[in-house]
Formats: structure tokens, sequence, C-alpha cells
């Protein structure tokens, strides 16, 4: 298939930029406001002339099936970013009701970086509507970096080889291409990191910085795909049990006491004279 540049996509709006670089004026700062996400209400925050919702409460709502680091480690795969909020912020927040009083801290992420997250826990995973022939142009940095086409049509897996390599043409799933490397003039050598299973969502990157929105997002989607976690057997007792709905199925076994020293007493008779 014949990879089309990332960006290049006719059908995008060429103030789909302007979107992204300017907020809106009908924004006022701390404005506070609230969003529905799959029923539920959010509270939101106007910060930076933008609208960002409240993690903390969407974690207690719709995630709170979800432990704190299974719900940290997609919100970093997915390459989302937290704004934490300042003092006089955090006070609104729990004015609105959205953080508790005792709160320390609240971190924001914006309503699109929202359903994505909640998308990747709750919804489905299917691929984004993409033109027929359609491959995003992206590139990593690890080692001596390289170049490829990802076709979505191939992505039927998380273990499927759907990049074709711009130099020696051979294909690799996503998590293999990140430690395929080709050394180029221009190439410097950067040292990777450890592979784990999210690692390519961190590197891989868009080749054109300049993408359209509709480009973006399509990539976002398609980075959410098949990116599920294995969940932790929590132990009973641990307070998390309930939160976790797979528990272990092992019967339960009495604990053995540690063994009691036996103590024999002698009785004493005394000597007769």
């Amino acid at each position: 298939m014949d990879s089309i540049p990332a960006g290049r996509d006719s059908t995008s709006s060429p103030n789909s930029k302007q979107e992204l670089s300017y907020p809106s004026t009908n924004l006022k700062p701390n404005q506070v406001g609230e969003t529905v996400l799959y029923g539920i209400p959010i509270v939101s925050l106007v910060i930076d002339g933008q609208e960002r919702l409240c993690l903390a409460q969407i974690s207690n709502t719709l995630l709170k099936n979800y432990s704190y680091n299974e719900i940290h480690n997609r919100r970093v795969a997915l390459g989302i970013t937290c704004v934490q909020c300042t003092p006089v912020q955090l006070e609104i927040l729990r004015r609105a009701g959205a953080m508790p009083i005792s709160s320390r801290r609240c971190g924001m992420i914006t309503k699109r970086e929202a359903e994505r997250l909640c998308k990747s826990f709750l919804g489905a995973h299917s691929p984004p509507k993409l033109p027929e022939n359609f491959a995003f142009d992206v590139s990593h940095e690890c080692a001596w970096g390289s170049r490829g086409s990802f076709i979505p049509a191939r992505y039927n897996s998380s273990r499927a080889k759907c990049i074709k390599c711009s130099y020696c043409n051979m294909y690799f799933s996503p998590n293999k291409f990140i430690f395929h490397s080709h050394r180029t003039p221009e190439s410097k050598y950067t040292q990777p990191d450890a592979a784990n299973f999210n690692s390519w969502r961190r590197h891989l990157k868009l080749t054109d910085k300049g993408s359209p929105t509709e480009i973006l997002h399509a990539w976002e989607d398609v980075k959410a795909m098949f990116n599920g976690g294995s969940r932790k057997r929590t132990l009973p007792g641990s307070g998390s049990e309930s939160s976790s709905p797979l528990k272990s199925h092992e019967p339960s076994r009495p604990q053995s006491s540690p063994e009691i020293p036996t103590f024999i007493f002698l009785p004493l008779f005394k000597k007769k004279s």
C-alpha cells in the first residue's frame, strides 16, 4: 500500500490548526462548567484558555472499578499529560463538588483526552474510519531511528505486522519496529529505554508534526486500540478486593500456626536424709 503522508488529507479543514493554537474567546480563566461523559456529569475548569476536566473525579466515578496504577499506566501509554491546578483553582473545584476538602492537588485533562482515556477502559476499540489504502507516515528515534508506513488496515491485533519500513520494506509490529533502526548520515544514536508492552506508543510519532486535527485524532484512536492491561490478583484483606473484578478462585487454606514448644515439668523430689 502506498503511504499517504500524515497531515495531507484533502478532507481536513485549513483552519484546523488555528482551532488548536488559538483558544476560544468565550472561555474565561477559571470558568467552571460541566461535561457529560458516559452519562456522568464531570466538572470542568478553564485553564490557559482551554476547558479541562478533573481526572480525580473521572477516576472516582467512571473508572472507579480500576486501580490508580491501571489508570496512571493507561494515561501514560496514551500520551495524556495532566496539568496541575493552582491552590486557587483547587479551591474552586472543592466548592464545585469535584474534589474533597482534604485534597491537596488535582490533575486536569482536556475533554478529548478524557474521552480517549474512558474509551480505552469502557468503550469498544473499533478502528477509526479512514480512506482506503491510507497509511500514517511514522518515525521513531530509538537507537539510530527509522521511518515507515503504519497501515491501519493491517493493525488487527497487538502483534500485527502493520508497519512497513521505508528503508528495507520489511513489515514489523509496532512494538518490534521501535527496536528496528537504520543508520543514516544525518541520524544520531539515542539509547532506547527498557522494552515494555506500551513503549511504542511513546516513541512512535507522526513524521509530520504539523498534521491536521483529523489526522492527529485518528492516530490517537489507532494507538488506543489493543491497549489493555492485565490486572494483578489482589490478596484478601488488602482493601482493594471490592474494586477488582478478578479474584483468586483458589480455596482458602487455614494458615498453620507456628509450632509451640512443649515444656515438660518434672516433679522435684526431696532427697531423704
